[in-house]
């Protein structure tokens, strides 16, 4: 009876010791029949754990397993599943891991008693088949992400680095396990640097930024690189993690960037922004030493010229020389800036005087004293400079570049290639041209424009020939403008071609009512700008002009300027034969002015040669003038173009040219120009 009690004893004892174990235990007898199965193994299988009783065999248990969805395959794979589970249980292989419910995994462990019975272990591994996985995703992440990667224990030696490690550094593996980090150390940053990384990952745990790195070539190279502290469940730091990339593109990147924004791309020379900084530093600086810096604005003369002539690639040229003879006549600390176009400017620092810079105007002028070779050409070009220095006349870099910007200009209206210093006085004539332009933009809008008509005539009966159009604008507030004053001003802003164009139709609608109303005004001459020639579609404006109002183009005349002839022949020729083609006469204005070349007045189509007032002025008194225009009408003569003579004002003056061949002419003598009205008028009361 007492050993019975004893039994009983042990029994409940092995059981509620099976039943304390964590993993799930099954004990077979030798038949394959369960003898024990403890709570934790009913409890993973709930499902079927009414069916594990005493005598269950091995085979319909896994079945139970099976069709109670706890092995996580699909159904035609359990007959394939079942026969390898009972091989491994026969020869009690090692533990064998399976997917069960609820995306799961187990391991099964099975061992032979000395009975000749099996005991088998059910482990849930899941939590370590996920950190297994993420180890795995980490090793591969670690081989194969492009940063470079490198772990170092809590003293900093190295202890595992990734292949991107090796291709940025050059540095192997083995070449770095154990050692420092300081083999990476660019000595590039100083020690408070350092001092603000170690705080960073004290206090945060981390710190990311831009450094610089060296190679094992001993080449330095910048990184974006993240540092961080790795500390474990007590909170003692066991490592660092090291991430960076090798920004070098991008620090290239940036740098070319920079350069763009500060430099002009075609020059290479500092463009309008980095001036602007340079003036302010050179400012601040002339403060503390008490000294003085200049500005020199400089423009090329008649560049635009150049590129409407011969192609904006040998205007390029011509900037890329001009700026290359500018550079050459500055000190190293100067700056010589484009701020686009045609225009320069030229930083002077450190002088005892504003005016020391009327020196380096003089040799910038010197400088361009010599041709521009392009493309076997030798071309000419001057400079207009204006000058302007601080503290006297300004104390920014607006108002100094403005105050340089009107000298220069001042420069221009004397006669170009040359300097001149600023004065008050020419901010005035600066904002006098900004309001003269901006009015000028409404004129044509505004119906402001008007045509006056000078008649010309024959010298020798008096008979009306024709007549000179001659553009007047009668401004609301400043009455009549001079033409001088705002012509050169419409050509400068490319306003003359729209203006031309409304004075060739105004000139030809004009034409058509005097013919309509028999007044007997045989031809009219209209001014041509070289603008005009250059820029607008000038044969298509003309053959509008007359077709609209049906015209004839034998009334009209078209006058271009000598000097504009002689400097765009090769471009003007072409247009003023399709111009011929078309039957309107052509004739040059101001002759005598220019530089003629007999080669091109020759192959000119023209009419007409009228001699410049200038000339016509003093004769006969004066010997000179009387030479130049017994030549110039000679010259007409052998060319067989007809001479007009313009600013004809005395009998004198008509006689000398009646008796040396010129048979026409204009001036006040005969009547100065006149309103359409008042012309009208004027012809109307002559005799017939």
């Amino acid at each position: 009876m007492e050993a019975r009690q004893r039994l009983a004893t042990l029994q409940t004892r092995l059981h509620e010791a099976v039943d304390s174990i964590s993993e799930g235990l099954l004990l077979f007898d030798a038949d394959d029949r369960l003898v024990l199965c403890n709570s934790a193994y009913r409890k993973a299988v709930a499902p079927i754990a009414k069916w594990l009783q005493p005598g269950l065999g091995f085979v319909e248990l896994n079945r139970l397993l099976l069709s109670a969805g706890l092995i996580d395959i699909p159904a035609e794979e359990h007959g394939a599943w079942l026969a390898r589970r009972i091989l491994a249980h026969r020869d009690c292989a090692g533990p064998v891991v399976h997917p069960v419910r609820g995306g799961r995994w187990i391991e099964v462990s099975e061992f032979r008693t000395q009975e000749g019975g099996t005991l088998v272990l059910r482990a849930d591994i899941s939590e370590r088949m996920r950190t297994e996985q993420r180890l795995r995703q980490a090793a591969t992440v670690f081989e194969n992400t492009r940063e470079g990667v490198l772990i170092t224990d809590a003293a900093q030696r190295i202890i595992a680095v990734n292949a991107a490690f090796s291709e940025v550094t050059g540095y192997t593996e083995d070449e770095v396990l154990g050692r420092s980090l300081d083999l990476l150390d660019s000595g590039r940053h100083d020690a408070v640097f350092h001092e603000q990384l170690r705080s960073a990952l004290e206090n945060a745990g981390y710190w990311r930024g831009e450094i610089w790195n060296r190679r094992k070539s001993g080449e330095i190279f910048p990184a974006w690189q993240t540092v961080s502290a790795v500390r474990d469940d007590d909170g003692t730091l066991t490592n660092y993690v090291t991430v960076f990339s090798d920004i070098s593109s991008i620090k290239q990147s940036e740098e070319q960037l920079e350069y763009l924004a500060h430099h002009d791309p075609l020059t290479g020379l500092p463009n309008r922004l980095l001036l602007t900084l340079r003036v302010g530093q050179a400012l601040e600086a002339a403060q503390q030493h008490r000294d003085s810096i200049a500005l020199l604005f400089i423009d090329l003369d008649h560049f635009k010229n150049i590129n409407d002539s011969l192609g904006h690639p040998v205007g390029d040229s011509v900037l890329l020389q001009a700026a290359g003879r500018l550079r050459q006549q500055v000190r190293h600390e100067d700056t010589v800036a484009r701020l686009g176009g045609d225009e320069f400017v030229v930083l002077l620092q450190r002088l005892e005087d504003p005016h020391a810079a009327a020196a380096v105007a003089a040799k910038i002028l010197a400088a361009f004293e010599r041709p521009f070779q392009v493309e076997g050409r030798k071309l000419h070009m001057g400079v207009s400079i204006g000058i302007s220095g601080s503290p006297g006349d300004g104390d920014d870099f607006a108002t100094l570049l403005r105050n340089a910007d009107s000298a220069m200009y001042q420069a221009k209206a004397r006669g170009r290639n040359g300097y001149r210093f600023y004065t008050a006085e020419l901010t005035a004539s600066a904002l006098e041209r900004i309001s003269l332009e901006n009015s000028l933009h409404q004129a044509i809008g505004h119906d402001q424009f008007e045509i006056h008509y000078q008649p010309q005539l024959d010298l020798a009966s008096g008979r009306l020939i024709g007549a000179e159009a001659l553009l007047r604008w009668n401004h609301p507030e400043r009455g009549l403008v001079a033409p001088d004053q705002f012509i050169p001003l419409a050509e400068e802003t490319g306003l003359i071609v729209p203006i031309g164009e409304w004075v060739l139709h105004g000139v030809c609608r004009q034409l058509r009512a005097w013919l309509d109303a028999g007044l007997p005004v045989p031809r009219v001459a209209v001014n041509l700008s070289g603008a005009q020639l250059r820029r607008g579609n000038l044969v298509e404006t003309v053959r509008r002009s007359l077709g609209d109002v049906g015209l004839s183009p034998e009334v009209l005349e078209l006058e271009i300027t000598e000097g504009f002839i002689m400097q765009q022949a090769e471009r003007a020729i072409p247009v003023l034969d399709e111009l011929r083609s078309l039957g309107v006469g052509l004739s040059i204005d101001d002759f005598g002015t220019g530089y003629s070349s007999l080669a091109y007045l020759k192959r000119l189509p023209l009419d007409a040669l009228k001699i410049d007032k200038s000339f016509v002025r003093d004769i006969p008194q004066d010997a000179n003038d009387a030479a130049i225009a017994r030549a110039v009408i000679a010259l007409a003569r052998s060319l067989q173009l007809q001479v007009i003579a313009e600013g004809v004002e005395t009998p004198e003056q008509c006689r000398f040219l009646l008796e040396e061949g010129c048979g026409r002419g204009q001036g006040f003598l005969f009547s100065r120009p006149l309103p359409a009205a008042a012309f009208e008028a004027w012809v109307a009361g002559r005799p017939a």
